[in-house]
């Protein structure tokens, strides 16, 4: 089953590229196909660490519907089964999608024959950014040890999880509703996530089964990067129980990142730490959180497996 994990993190220079990069190259190199692509729409920069030099074309065409085929656009890197799908070369043309562009955009990357297709989602809380992490099997974030980056990571988690009810309230035939929650003003005194849960549950019937899917579905996962001591790792926990208490919203932990040196000689030498330096700190924490993923997305192909035989 092909999975589609999506990289976000709400503020720039927190290491998604870094983080996407380096596990393509883990899973690659555990024998899977993988295809890397770079949506951060304006300032993409993934091929930067792989060492591929500056691609002539990528989403960009495929959006403008230049390149129909969205396997047109692959690129080979040097890493055997990785290969990488190039970001738009001018964020503007493509800023305001519309959400039937993104499904196709979703559907041809399915379609890619690749194992597991990565993500790697700009920054800030833009609806193409949101829109994307959703649509993904999988939602990744990437944080550091850093006040604005935590608040910006809660604010992503926030605005990810009400926009997920908009989408689905269209389904579910209650979009006014929600839509009036939803809004600063709104006539109910709602002001976050966990009141607006509440309220939806007491109102009970199909109100109560809609907001109780919505919860259990919605799981993103989080990776502390740049840790330098015991005070910083103990964030991931203290943000996991912040995330239940104050907004009713469930967030996994997956693992840290410790602040290395070799991170940096790596970018100057355009190649992923897991190649250049597999022994480091940096790369052994790596291959922890990617082995982390890999039994979960394990766990789900069973699940879906099990659904389906008789």
């Amino acid at each position: 089953m092909k999975q589609i994990w999506a990289v976000g993190g709400g503020k720039g220079g927190v290491g998604k590229s870094f983080f996407t990069s380096n596990l393509g190259v883990f899973l690659a190199e555990k024998g899977y196909r993988v295809v890397l692509a770079d949506m951060d729409l304006g300032g993409a920069n993934l091929h930067t660490w792989l060492g591929v030099n500056n691609p002539e074309r990528g989403i960009s065409e495929f959006v403008a519907h230049q390149v129909e085929r969205i396997d047109q656009l692959l690129l080979n890197t040097t890493i055997p089964r990785l290969k990488l799908i190039s970001g738009a070369r001018d964020g503007v043309e493509i800023a305001n999608l519309k959400h039937t562009q993104k499904l196709r955009f979703i559907r041809a990357l399915k379609k890619l024959q690749a194992d597991y297709v990565l993500l790697d989602l700009g920054a800030g809380t833009a609806y193409n950014t949101i829109d994307f992490f959703l649509l993904a099997d999988t939602q990744l974030l990437v944080v550091v040890p850093e006040p604005t980056s935590i608040e910006n990571a809660y604010r992503f988690i926030k605005n990810s999880f009400y926009r997920q009810l908009r989408h689905q309230s269209d389904t579910a035939g209650m979009r006014d509703l929600v839509n009036d929650m939803l809004r600063v003003d709104n006539p109910y005194g709602i002001r976050t996530p966990k009141e607006l849960i509440a309220h939806l549950r007491q109102r009970g019937g199909e109100f109560a089964r809609f907001i109780d899917f919505q919860v259990e579905s919605f799981c993103p996962q989080m990776v502390l990067n740049q840790v330098r001591n015991q005070n910083d790792i103990r964030i991931g926990a203290a943000m996991e129980n912040a995330c239940q208490k104050y907004f009713g919203l469930k967030l996994r932990f997956l693992g840290h990142i410790e602040h290395d040196e070799v991170v940096w000689q790596s970018v100057l030498q355009r190649r992923p730490v897991l190649l250049d330096h597999p022994q480091s700190a940096a790369a052994s924490r790596l291959m922890i959180v990617g082995n982390k993923l890999l039994g979960k997305s394990a766990n789900q192909e069973l699940r879906s497996e099990s659904m389906v035989l008789p």
